[in-house]
């Protein structure tokens, strides 16, 4: 890989980086015998077909819907322009299209036919064309890598090795957009990938518990990193996407061993910075960098990360970004470090909710028919018993979407209390649901997450001769998760058996969906140390319902709530993010309703970066 400032090639002032990648370099034969070697220089290629017209409506449109929109490209690009696939002859060139060259100061057109690159801006050197990405800086330090692919080998990866200029910061290398466009000679239709993925040329950020071939997996601890070789095989959910022509570009912080960890606790990596609000706010865990990057920087559409018992929904809370998570089984997790396997699932993050019915026929590898998929629900369920009481902004804002949602849908809204239905129809004697299921955090999520790293724990202690160092958040976890026999653990998984049928029966059999708060709102600052002991919350909680059900769980902005920055001493704006639950392979639907509900509602189905979401 060469880096190099944007000034230094251009002889412009701009702080941009740009870097030459190898695993899309091209030496076409009639330039590698080229009889004088040019010195390097930046081009600008298209790709047409034969008897096909290029006229100077087909040169602006490409320019204003894919060059302009392409963070990576700069008109200096323009100062070269390649044909190619054809002879000068196979094709007509018409003389509006040539004043429009003149316009862009274009000083050489070139028709190369046996170069066969798709359109966009590259850089030329002694014959060989490589692909241009953009290397941008992390400074919410959101990620943990930066990486590319290998030129033999999509699947496998290294790491880039440009810096960001930032504190700490990584230099994040993104691929053209243009890259993923084909561009449109006047008069045809598309001249290549006519039938090509959606998820073409999306810039995507993974969680680092995920495996990639020839990268460390950290896990969020030094430990670990340390323990493990380089991997030599890549989950099963990044290979479908860069198998859909998705482009994977670096690994995101996570809180150590995909658990709950306040950014005072996170000692081997320090934790992401949220970009709302005041920019000192929690990201939540354990998803945190995932959801950093996908609410900071336009460069990344999609974050894949995991979820346990909310790490989606959390960080897409505090984050304001929208988070999936689906029904659990039906993505494979093959290659993802469990903390909880019989709860673990894929899931993901985005700015942009259209993507998301994209991004889940890539994963399942099943059809979205979204005509289908947006089928309206039998009712739409709201329990008040997640409800918090002492925010009255955050319930009526809530209210304010379930009446919109109930509008477009032409259905109502009902609200509903699980505990004292439970009281009513529970399928056990014990009718308090808060006693029945009391200890689920303790003897289930406890239990798993101190029994998923016995392995570890060995391997570590047998090559180093001592103890891994884990963070006090960890060691407290594990310390009650050890106390907890194997007879404990499957009696409170019996109960949540027990409790998932009659929940699955009673409210959603007929395909209703159901509204939830996520937490309360309210800010929660990076530098508050929350004490050496996370308190155990008993009873059931809203971010576990889904995991409990298997359901897929959609977190939603909605809006934003004033509150006053003790950072900046003014008032800044929190986002107010909510959920949609549906039943149990429900996916697609809840995905395209929501989609179809709240375009027909005017709210947004695309959100922002920086401090605001709106």
């Amino acid at each position: 890989m060469v880096t190099w400032p944007m000034q230094n090639v251009l002889g412009l002032a701009m702080g941009t980086s740009l870097a030459m990648h190898a695993s899309t370099s091209f030496q076409a034969p009639d330039w590698k015998h080229a009889s004088a070697p040019e010195p390097p220089v930046l081009v600008t290629c298209f790709r047409l077909q034969t008897n096909q017209t290029v006229d100077a409506g087909t040169l602006n449109a490409w320019r204003n819907h894919q060059l302009d929109h392409d963070d990576v490209f700069h008109p200096a690009f323009l100062e070269r322009v390649i044909f190619n696939s054809v002879e000068s002859d196979q094709v007509t060139l018409t003389d509006d299209a040539k004043q429009v060259l003149k316009d862009w100061n274009t000083t050489k057109v070139d028709f190369s036919p046996h170069l066969n690159l798709t359109s966009g801006p590259y850089y030329l050197d002694r014959g060989v064309f490589h692909s241009v990405w953009r290397v941008f800086e992390d400074p919410q330090l959101a990620f943990l890598e930066a990486i590319w692919p290998l030129e033999e080998n999509p699947l496998s990866f290294t790491r880039v090795s440009a810096a960001g200029n930032g504190y700490r910061s990584h230099g994040i290398a993104v691929p053209s957009r243009s890259y993923t466009q084909a561009f449109t000679p006047s008069g045809s239709g598309l001249t290549d990938n006519e039938t090509q993925s959606a998820l073409r040329g999306l810039r995507i950020a993974v969680k680092d518990n995920y495996h990639i071939q020839g990268i460390k997996t950290s896990l969020g601890n030094r430990a670990y990193f340390n323990l493990y070789p380089t991997q030599n095989t890549t989950a099963k959910v990044v290979s479908k996407l860069i198998n859909q022509g998705a482009h994977i570009v670096g690994k995101a912080h996570l809180s150590s061993f995909a658990m709950m960890e306040h950014p005072t606790q996170s000692v081997d990596y320090q934790a992401p910075f949220n970009p709302r609000g005041d920019g000192y706010l929690i990201t939540g865990g354990s998803s945190g960098g995932s959801a950093a990057a996908t609410a900071a920087y336009e460069w990344i559409d999609i974050a894949i990360c995991s979820d346990t018992t909310g790490s989606s929904r959390i960080p897409a809370l505090q984050t304001g970004v929208f988070g999936f998570r689906p029904s659990t089984g039906s993505i494979s997790g093959e290659g993802m470090v469990n903390a909880w396997a019989a709860f673990d699932t894929p899931a993901w993050f985005g700015r942009n909710l259209e993507l998301f019915p994209n991004v889940l026929g890539a994963l399942t590898g099943l059809p979205i028919d979204k005509s289908a998929a947006a089928k309206t629900p039998s009712a739409i369920l709201y329990p008040t018993d997640f409800a918090p009481a002492d925010s009255p902004d955050q319930i009526e804002a809530m209210e304010r979407l379930l009446e919109d949602l109930a509008t477009a849908s032409d259905c109502s809204y009902t609200r509903v209390s699980i505990e004292n239905d439970w009281a009513e129809t529970g399928l056990t004697e014990e009718r308090s649901l808060y006693q029945y299921l009391y200890n689920v955090t303790h003897n289930g999520w406890y239990y798993s997450a101190f029994h998923s790293f016995d392995q570890f724990r060995e391997q570590y202690e047998s090559r180093y001769g001592h103890k891994p160092f884990v963070t006090e958040v960890i060691r407290w976890y594990w310390d009650l998760g050890s106390t907890v026999t194997s007879e404990e653990y499957q009696e409170i998984m019996n109960r949540l058996d027990v409790f998932k049928n009659w929940f699955i029966n009673r409210y959603l059999a007929e395909g209703a969906v159901v509204a939830l708060h996520i937490d309360k709102i309210q800010p929660r600052y990076r530098d508050q140390y929350p004490g050496n002991n996370n308190p155990e919350t008993p009873g059931l909680r809203a971010p576990h319902l889904a995991a409990i059900l298997g359901s897929p769980e959609l977190a939603v902005p909605i809006s934003e709530i004033p509150y006053q920055s003790r950072i900046t001493g003014r008032e800044e704006k929190l986002p107010m993010v909510v959920s949609l639950m549906g039943a149990p392979g429900t996916d697609a639907q809840l995905l395209e309703w929501t989609i179809d509900s709240l375009g027909k509602s005017g709210r947004a189905t695309k959100i922002g970066v920086g401090s605001r979401m709106f």
